[in-house]
Protein backbone atom coordinates (compact mmCIF):
# COMPACT_ATOMS: atom_id res chain seq x y z
CA UNK A 1 0.00 0.00 0.00
CA UNK A 2 1.36 3.39 -1.02
CA UNK A 3 1.85 5.67 1.96
CA UNK A 4 0.03 8.97 1.76
CA UNK A 5 2.23 12.00 1.15
CA UNK A 6 1.90 14.37 4.14
CA UNK A 7 -0.17 17.35 3.07
CA UNK A 8 2.48 19.73 4.40
CA UNK A 9 4.76 18.72 1.50
CA UNK A 10 1.98 19.21 -1.03
CA UNK A 11 1.40 22.63 0.49
CA UNK A 12 5.13 23.40 0.35
CA UNK A 13 5.24 22.48 -3.34
CA UNK A 14 2.23 24.69 -4.12
CA UNK A 15 3.84 27.65 -2.35
CA UNK A 16 7.13 26.99 -4.16
CA UNK A 17 5.38 26.86 -7.54
CA UNK A 18 3.34 30.00 -6.90
CA UNK A 19 6.42 31.90 -5.74
CA UNK A 20 8.39 30.64 -8.75
CA UNK A 21 5.89 32.08 -11.19
CA UNK A 22 6.06 35.42 -9.42
CA UNK A 23 9.83 35.37 -9.22
CA UNK A 24 10.06 34.86 -12.96
CA UNK A 25 9.54 38.61 -13.49
CA UNK A 26 12.75 39.56 -11.71
CA UNK A 27 14.71 36.86 -13.55
CA UNK A 28 13.63 37.69 -17.06
CA UNK A 29 13.93 41.42 -16.41
CA UNK A 30 17.58 40.98 -15.44
CA UNK A 31 18.48 38.47 -18.11
CA UNK A 32 16.83 40.57 -20.82
CA UNK A 33 18.36 43.78 -19.48
CA UNK A 34 20.91 44.10 -22.34
CA UNK A 35 17.97 44.29 -24.78
CA UNK A 36 15.81 46.45 -22.51
CA UNK A 37 18.64 48.87 -21.79
CA UNK A 38 19.40 49.33 -25.48
CA UNK A 39 15.73 49.79 -26.37
CA UNK A 40 14.77 52.38 -23.75
CA UNK A 41 18.19 53.95 -23.22
CA UNK A 42 19.28 52.71 -19.79
CA UNK A 43 22.87 53.24 -18.64
CA UNK A 44 24.73 51.05 -16.13
CA UNK A 45 23.94 53.64 -13.47
CA UNK A 46 20.24 53.57 -14.46
CA UNK A 47 20.15 49.79 -14.10
CA UNK A 48 21.65 50.08 -10.62
CA UNK A 49 19.11 52.79 -9.77
CA UNK A 50 16.20 50.63 -10.93
CA UNK A 51 17.37 47.75 -8.75
CA UNK A 52 17.93 50.18 -5.88
CA UNK A 53 14.36 51.53 -6.13
CA UNK A 54 12.78 48.10 -6.33
CA UNK A 55 14.66 46.81 -3.31
CA UNK A 56 14.28 50.04 -1.31
CA UNK A 57 10.48 49.92 -1.59
CA UNK A 58 10.39 46.13 -1.36
CA UNK A 59 12.04 46.37 2.07
CA UNK A 60 9.24 48.09 4.05
CA UNK A 61 6.66 46.05 2.14
CA UNK A 62 8.22 42.93 3.69
CA UNK A 63 7.65 44.18 7.23
CA UNK A 64 4.15 45.50 6.50
CA UNK A 65 3.18 42.21 4.86
CA UNK A 66 4.51 40.38 7.93
CA UNK A 67 2.27 42.36 10.26
CA UNK A 68 -0.74 41.90 7.97
CA UNK A 69 0.01 38.19 7.66
CA UNK A 70 0.07 37.64 11.42
CA UNK A 71 -3.13 39.66 11.81
CA UNK A 72 -5.30 38.70 8.82
CA UNK A 73 -3.84 35.42 7.59
CA UNK A 74 -1.25 34.50 4.98
CA UNK A 75 -3.64 33.24 2.31
CA UNK A 76 -5.32 36.62 1.82
CA UNK A 77 -1.97 38.36 1.43
CA UNK A 78 -0.79 35.75 -1.07
CA UNK A 79 -3.86 36.22 -3.26
CA UNK A 80 -3.27 39.98 -3.32
CA UNK A 81 0.39 39.40 -4.15
CA UNK A 82 -0.31 37.24 -7.22
CA UNK A 83 -2.81 39.72 -8.65
CA UNK A 84 -0.41 42.62 -8.09
CA UNK A 85 2.43 40.66 -9.72
CA UNK A 86 0.42 39.99 -12.87
CA UNK A 87 -0.42 43.67 -13.29
CA UNK A 88 3.15 44.81 -12.67
CA UNK A 89 4.55 42.25 -15.11
CA UNK A 90 2.19 43.37 -17.87
CA UNK A 91 3.08 47.02 -17.24
CA UNK A 92 6.76 46.30 -17.86
CA UNK A 93 5.90 45.44 -21.46
CA UNK A 94 4.69 49.02 -22.04
CA UNK A 95 7.75 50.81 -20.59
CA UNK A 96 9.42 53.16 -23.09
CA UNK A 97 11.61 55.57 -21.09
CA UNK A 98 14.04 55.36 -18.15
CA UNK A 99 11.67 57.47 -16.03
CA UNK A 100 8.81 55.04 -16.59
CA UNK A 101 11.17 52.20 -15.72
CA UNK A 102 12.07 53.86 -12.40
CA UNK A 103 8.40 54.37 -11.47
CA UNK A 104 7.57 50.80 -12.37
CA UNK A 105 10.43 49.34 -10.34
CA UNK A 106 9.47 51.37 -7.25
CA UNK A 107 5.79 50.38 -7.41
CA UNK A 108 6.76 46.79 -8.20
CA UNK A 109 8.75 46.70 -4.97
CA UNK A 110 5.82 48.02 -2.92
CA UNK A 111 3.20 45.63 -4.29
CA UNK A 112 5.19 42.45 -4.84
CA UNK A 113 7.04 42.61 -1.53
CA UNK A 114 4.13 40.58 -0.21
CA UNK A 115 4.91 37.11 -1.53
CA UNK A 116 7.72 35.73 0.64
CA UNK A 117 6.71 36.37 4.26
CA UNK A 118 3.20 34.84 4.10
CA UNK A 119 4.57 31.79 2.25
CA UNK A 120 7.30 31.27 4.85
CA UNK A 121 4.86 31.92 7.71
CA UNK A 122 2.63 29.06 6.52
CA UNK A 123 5.55 26.66 6.28
CA UNK A 124 6.82 27.53 9.75
CA UNK A 125 3.47 26.49 11.21
CA UNK A 126 3.02 23.30 9.19
CA UNK A 127 6.58 22.04 9.79
CA UNK A 128 8.43 21.48 13.07
CA UNK A 129 12.18 21.77 13.66
CA UNK A 130 12.85 18.41 12.00
CA UNK A 131 11.70 19.69 8.64
CA UNK A 132 11.74 23.48 8.68
CA UNK A 133 15.08 24.00 6.95
CA UNK A 134 14.11 21.63 4.13
CA UNK A 135 10.71 23.30 3.76
CA UNK A 136 12.42 26.68 3.57
CA UNK A 137 14.95 25.24 1.12
CA UNK A 138 12.10 24.13 -1.14
CA UNK A 139 10.61 27.61 -0.96
CA UNK A 140 14.05 29.12 -1.63
CA UNK A 141 14.16 27.14 -4.87
CA UNK A 142 11.63 29.70 -6.09
CA UNK A 143 14.43 32.26 -6.23
CA UNK A 144 17.26 29.77 -6.84
CA UNK A 145 15.81 27.27 -9.33
CA UNK A 146 13.58 29.76 -11.15
CA UNK A 147 16.53 31.74 -12.59
CA UNK A 148 17.98 28.48 -13.97
CA UNK A 149 14.98 27.81 -16.23
CA UNK A 150 13.55 31.31 -16.50
CA UNK A 151 16.88 32.63 -17.83
CA UNK A 152 16.67 30.15 -20.69
CA UNK A 153 12.91 30.63 -21.19
CA UNK A 154 13.16 34.42 -21.20
CA UNK A 155 16.04 34.58 -23.66
CA UNK A 156 14.58 31.96 -25.99
CA UNK A 157 11.17 33.65 -26.06
CA UNK A 158 12.82 36.98 -26.80
CA UNK A 159 14.74 35.37 -29.67
CA UNK A 160 11.52 33.74 -30.94
CA UNK A 161 9.47 36.94 -30.83
CA UNK A 162 12.38 39.13 -31.93
CA UNK A 163 11.44 41.49 -29.09
CA UNK A 164 11.52 41.48 -25.29
CA UNK A 165 8.07 43.04 -24.71
CA UNK A 166 5.86 40.04 -25.63
CA UNK A 167 7.74 37.98 -23.03
CA UNK A 168 6.25 40.13 -20.27
CA UNK A 169 2.72 40.02 -21.68
CA UNK A 170 2.82 36.24 -21.98
CA UNK A 171 4.17 35.62 -18.48
CA UNK A 172 1.73 38.10 -16.89
CA UNK A 173 -1.12 35.88 -18.08
CA UNK A 174 0.45 32.93 -16.27
CA UNK A 175 -0.53 34.48 -12.93
CA UNK A 176 -3.95 32.80 -13.15
CA UNK A 177 -2.37 29.40 -12.38
CA UNK A 178 -0.87 30.20 -8.93
CA UNK A 179 -3.97 32.24 -8.11
CA UNK A 180 -6.19 29.18 -8.53
CA UNK A 181 -3.76 26.91 -6.67
CA UNK A 182 -3.55 29.24 -3.67
CA UNK A 183 -7.31 29.67 -3.58
CA UNK A 184 -8.07 25.94 -3.40
CA UNK A 185 -4.99 24.27 -1.91
CA UNK A 186 -3.41 26.65 0.63
CA UNK A 187 -4.44 26.80 4.29
CA UNK A 188 -2.93 29.11 6.90
CA UNK A 189 -2.85 26.49 9.65
CA UNK A 190 -3.02 22.68 9.76
CA UNK A 191 -6.27 22.61 11.72
CA UNK A 192 -8.00 24.64 8.98
CA UNK A 193 -7.53 21.81 6.47
CA UNK A 194 -10.64 19.62 6.79
CA UNK A 195 -8.87 16.40 5.76
CA UNK A 196 -5.90 16.82 8.09
CA UNK A 197 -4.90 13.68 10.00
CA UNK A 198 -4.16 13.57 13.68
CA UNK A 199 -0.63 12.41 12.88
CA UNK A 200 -0.01 15.55 10.81
CA UNK A 201 -1.43 17.78 13.54
CA UNK A 202 0.82 16.19 16.13
CA UNK A 203 3.81 16.64 13.82
CA UNK A 204 3.10 20.36 13.24
CA UNK A 205 2.74 21.12 16.96
CA UNK A 206 5.37 18.69 18.26
CA UNK A 207 7.74 21.46 19.33
CA UNK A 208 5.04 23.13 21.41
CA UNK A 209 4.13 19.84 23.12
CA UNK A 210 7.78 19.04 23.87
CA UNK A 211 8.30 22.50 25.38
CA UNK A 212 5.10 22.26 27.40
CA UNK A 213 3.52 25.25 25.64
CA UNK A 214 0.61 22.99 24.65
CA UNK A 215 -0.74 20.14 26.76
CA UNK A 216 -3.01 17.25 25.95
CA UNK A 217 -4.32 16.40 22.48
CA UNK A 218 -6.79 19.27 22.10
CA UNK A 219 -6.06 21.25 18.92
CA UNK A 220 -8.82 23.82 19.27
CA UNK A 221 -7.83 27.49 19.45
CA UNK A 222 -4.13 26.54 19.50
CA UNK A 223 -2.95 29.90 18.15
CA UNK A 224 -4.32 31.82 21.11
CA UNK A 225 -3.06 29.18 23.54
CA UNK A 226 0.46 29.54 22.16
CA UNK A 227 0.37 33.33 22.08
CA UNK A 228 -0.88 33.39 25.66
CA UNK A 229 2.48 31.92 26.72
CA UNK A 230 4.82 33.02 23.92
CA UNK A 231 3.92 36.47 22.67
CA UNK A 232 6.62 38.93 21.60
CA UNK A 233 6.36 42.64 20.97
CA UNK A 234 8.46 44.30 18.28
CA UNK A 235 11.20 45.47 20.64
CA UNK A 236 11.27 42.10 22.40
CA UNK A 237 12.70 40.58 19.24
CA UNK A 238 15.94 42.54 19.57
CA UNK A 239 16.65 41.24 23.07
CA UNK A 240 17.73 37.98 21.45
CA UNK A 241 21.19 38.25 19.91
CA UNK A 242 20.48 35.34 17.55
CA UNK A 243 17.74 37.43 15.96
CA UNK A 244 20.10 40.38 15.47
CA UNK A 245 22.67 38.03 13.95
CA UNK A 246 20.04 36.67 11.56
CA UNK A 247 19.42 40.22 10.35
CA UNK A 248 23.12 40.60 9.47
CA UNK A 249 23.18 37.20 7.76
CA UNK A 250 20.12 38.11 5.71
CA UNK A 251 21.77 41.37 4.62
CA UNK A 252 24.80 39.45 3.33
CA UNK A 253 22.62 36.82 1.66
CA UNK A 254 20.57 39.48 -0.13
CA UNK A 255 23.69 41.37 -1.25
CA UNK A 256 25.21 38.14 -2.58
CA UNK A 257 22.05 36.93 -4.26
CA UNK A 258 21.21 40.20 -5.94
CA UNK A 259 24.81 40.67 -6.92
CA UNK A 260 24.52 37.46 -8.92
CA UNK A 261 20.95 38.10 -10.07
CA UNK A 262 21.55 41.57 -11.47
CA UNK A 263 25.20 41.61 -12.46
CA UNK A 264 26.09 38.10 -13.66
CA UNK A 265 24.06 38.46 -16.92
CA UNK A 266 25.62 41.86 -17.62
CA UNK A 267 29.06 40.58 -16.59
CA UNK A 268 28.79 37.67 -19.02
CA UNK A 269 27.57 39.93 -21.80
CA UNK A 270 30.08 42.76 -21.30
CA UNK A 271 33.18 40.78 -20.30
CA UNK A 272 32.87 37.74 -22.54
CA UNK A 273 30.57 39.10 -25.30
CA UNK A 274 28.19 36.16 -25.00
CA UNK A 275 25.16 36.22 -27.27
CA UNK A 276 21.77 36.40 -25.60
CA UNK A 277 20.85 32.72 -26.02
CA UNK A 278 24.26 31.46 -24.78
CA UNK A 279 24.27 33.89 -21.86
CA UNK A 280 20.99 32.43 -20.60
CA UNK A 281 22.53 28.97 -20.30
CA UNK A 282 25.71 30.22 -18.59
CA UNK A 283 23.65 32.29 -16.15
CA UNK A 284 21.62 29.17 -15.36
CA UNK A 285 24.71 27.33 -14.09
CA UNK A 286 24.87 29.51 -10.98
CA UNK A 287 21.29 28.76 -10.04
CA UNK A 288 21.31 25.04 -10.86
CA UNK A 289 24.28 24.65 -8.52
CA UNK A 290 22.36 26.75 -5.98
CA UNK A 291 19.51 24.23 -5.92
CA UNK A 292 21.92 21.44 -5.03
CA UNK A 293 23.67 23.54 -2.39
CA UNK A 294 20.42 24.69 -0.80
CA UNK A 295 18.93 21.20 -0.51
CA UNK A 296 22.18 19.59 0.68
CA UNK A 297 22.69 22.17 3.39
CA UNK A 298 19.07 22.08 4.60
CA UNK A 299 18.97 18.29 4.74
CA UNK A 300 22.14 18.22 6.84
CA UNK A 301 20.84 21.06 9.02
CA UNK A 302 17.51 19.28 9.72
CA UNK A 303 18.96 15.83 10.32
CA UNK A 304 22.31 16.46 12.00
CA UNK A 305 22.41 20.08 13.18
CA UNK A 306 18.75 20.95 13.85
CA UNK A 307 19.73 22.51 17.16
CA UNK A 308 22.76 24.32 15.72
CA UNK A 309 21.72 26.07 12.52
CA UNK A 310 24.86 28.18 12.39
CA UNK A 311 27.11 25.33 11.20
CA UNK A 312 25.77 25.28 7.65
CA UNK A 313 25.57 29.08 7.58
CA UNK A 314 29.29 29.24 8.29
CA UNK A 315 30.04 26.63 5.63
CA UNK A 316 28.11 28.80 3.18
CA UNK A 317 30.22 31.91 3.62
CA UNK A 318 33.58 30.17 4.06
CA UNK A 319 33.03 28.22 0.84
CA UNK A 320 31.65 31.17 -1.11
CA UNK A 321 34.53 33.64 -0.87
CA UNK A 322 37.15 31.71 -2.95
CA UNK A 323 34.76 31.32 -5.88
CA UNK A 324 33.78 35.01 -5.83
CA UNK A 325 37.46 35.93 -6.00
CA UNK A 326 37.94 33.45 -8.86
CA UNK A 327 35.14 35.13 -10.82
CA UNK A 328 36.69 38.53 -10.13
CA UNK A 329 40.00 37.35 -11.57
CA UNK A 330 38.63 36.13 -14.90
CA UNK A 331 39.30 38.46 -17.81
CA UNK A 332 38.81 36.01 -20.68
CA UNK A 333 36.14 33.39 -21.30
CA UNK A 334 37.97 30.30 -20.06
CA UNK A 335 35.02 27.83 -20.15
CA UNK A 336 36.32 25.52 -17.42
CA UNK A 337 37.22 28.24 -14.93
CA UNK A 338 34.08 30.23 -15.66
CA UNK A 339 31.88 27.17 -15.11
CA UNK A 340 33.78 26.37 -11.90
CA UNK A 341 33.38 29.92 -10.59
CA UNK A 342 29.64 30.12 -11.39
CA UNK A 343 28.85 26.64 -10.04
CA UNK A 344 30.97 27.13 -6.92
CA UNK A 345 29.38 30.49 -6.18
CA UNK A 346 25.89 29.12 -6.76
CA UNK A 347 26.44 26.05 -4.58
CA UNK A 348 27.85 27.85 -1.55
CA UNK A 349 25.98 31.18 -1.82
CA UNK A 350 22.62 29.43 -1.43
CA UNK A 351 23.48 27.00 1.37
CA UNK A 352 22.34 29.25 4.20
CA UNK A 353 18.77 29.96 3.08
CA UNK A 354 17.02 27.01 4.73
CA UNK A 355 18.94 27.02 8.04
CA UNK A 356 18.88 30.74 8.82
CA UNK A 357 15.31 31.32 7.64
CA UNK A 358 14.17 28.70 10.18
CA UNK A 359 15.85 30.44 13.11
CA UNK A 360 13.18 33.09 13.97
CA UNK A 361 10.52 30.38 14.33
CA UNK A 362 12.77 28.43 16.68
CA UNK A 363 13.97 31.22 18.96
CA UNK A 364 10.46 32.73 19.19
CA UNK A 365 7.40 30.94 17.77
CA UNK A 366 5.86 30.50 14.30
CA UNK A 367 2.95 32.62 15.52
CA UNK A 368 5.07 35.80 15.34
CA UNK A 369 7.17 34.68 12.38
CA UNK A 370 5.43 37.18 10.09
CA UNK A 371 6.62 40.33 11.80
CA UNK A 372 9.92 38.76 12.88
CA UNK A 373 10.92 37.63 9.38
CA UNK A 374 9.28 40.63 7.75
CA UNK A 375 11.63 42.97 9.58
CA UNK A 376 14.64 40.78 8.83
CA UNK A 377 13.90 40.72 5.12
CA UNK A 378 13.00 44.39 5.12
CA UNK A 379 16.39 45.39 6.51
CA UNK A 380 18.13 42.90 4.22
CA UNK A 381 16.56 44.35 1.09
CA UNK A 382 17.06 47.95 2.20
CA UNK A 383 20.79 47.49 2.71
CA UNK A 384 21.12 45.36 -0.42
CA UNK A 385 19.46 48.18 -2.36
CA UNK A 386 22.34 50.50 -1.49
CA UNK A 387 24.76 47.66 -2.20
CA UNK A 388 23.45 47.52 -5.78
CA UNK A 389 24.36 51.20 -6.16
CA UNK A 390 27.80 50.53 -4.67
CA UNK A 391 28.40 47.64 -7.06
CA UNK A 392 27.39 49.78 -10.04
CA UNK A 393 29.79 52.52 -8.91
CA UNK A 394 32.62 49.98 -8.65
CA UNK A 395 32.26 48.86 -12.27
CA UNK A 396 35.22 50.47 -14.06
CA UNK A 397 34.77 51.57 -17.67
CA UNK A 398 37.95 52.04 -19.71
CA UNK A 399 38.06 52.43 -23.47
CA UNK A 400 34.54 51.08 -23.78
CA UNK A 401 35.33 47.95 -21.71
CA UNK A 402 33.69 47.26 -18.34
CA UNK A 403 35.64 45.67 -15.48
CA UNK A 404 33.46 44.10 -12.78
CA UNK A 405 36.34 42.87 -10.56
CA UNK A 406 35.96 45.42 -7.76
CA UNK A 407 32.23 44.74 -7.56
CA UNK A 408 32.83 41.04 -6.94
CA UNK A 409 35.54 41.80 -4.38
CA UNK A 410 33.03 44.05 -2.57
CA UNK A 411 30.63 41.10 -2.28
CA UNK A 412 33.45 38.86 -0.99
CA UNK A 413 34.16 41.40 1.75
CA UNK A 414 30.47 41.43 2.70
CA UNK A 415 30.59 37.63 3.05
CA UNK A 416 33.21 38.05 5.79
CA UNK A 417 30.68 39.92 7.93
CA UNK A 418 28.27 37.01 7.45
CA UNK A 419 30.86 34.67 8.94
CA UNK A 420 31.26 36.92 11.98
CA UNK A 421 27.50 37.23 12.52
CA UNK A 422 26.91 33.49 12.26
CA UNK A 423 28.86 32.83 15.48
CA UNK A 424 26.09 34.58 17.45
CA UNK A 425 23.26 32.40 16.13
CA UNK A 426 21.97 29.86 18.63
CA UNK A 427 18.60 28.14 18.67
CA UNK A 428 17.13 26.33 21.66
CA UNK A 429 18.90 23.41 23.30
CA UNK A 430 17.84 19.84 22.50
CA UNK A 431 14.82 18.67 24.41
CA UNK A 432 15.93 16.05 26.93
CA UNK A 433 12.59 14.34 27.33
CA UNK A 434 9.76 13.74 24.88
CA UNK A 435 6.44 14.72 26.36
CA UNK A 436 3.70 12.23 25.53
CA UNK A 437 0.75 13.72 23.65
CA UNK A 438 -2.30 12.63 25.55
CA UNK A 439 -5.78 12.23 24.24
CA UNK A 440 -8.19 14.96 25.31
CA UNK A 441 -10.40 14.09 28.25
CA UNK A 442 -13.72 12.62 27.33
Amino acid sequence: MIKRIPYRWILAFVLFFAYSIQYMDRVKTNVLMPLIAKDIGLTTVDIGTGTFLMMLFYAPAQYVSGILTDKYGAKRILIFSVIAWSLMTAWMGFIKTPTEYFYRMALFGVLVGTEYVPSARILMRWFNKEGRARAQALLSWAWILTPAWASVLGTQLAVYFGDWRPVFFLTAAMGIVPLIMIGFLVFDRPEKYKRITREELEYSYRDEFEEGTLKGGDFTDVQNKILAQKSFGFFDLFKNRSYVAVIVVDIVMQITFWGAMVWVPLYLSDTFSFKLSAMGYWNGLYFLAGVVGSFTSSYISDTFFKNNRRVMIQVCFFGLIPFILLLASLKTANPSLLALALCGMGFFANMAWGPFLAVPAEIFTPEVYGKAMGFVNGVGYAVAAFAAKIFAALVVVEHGTKDYSMGWIFIAICALSGICASFFIKTYAPVQQMHRIEEPAK
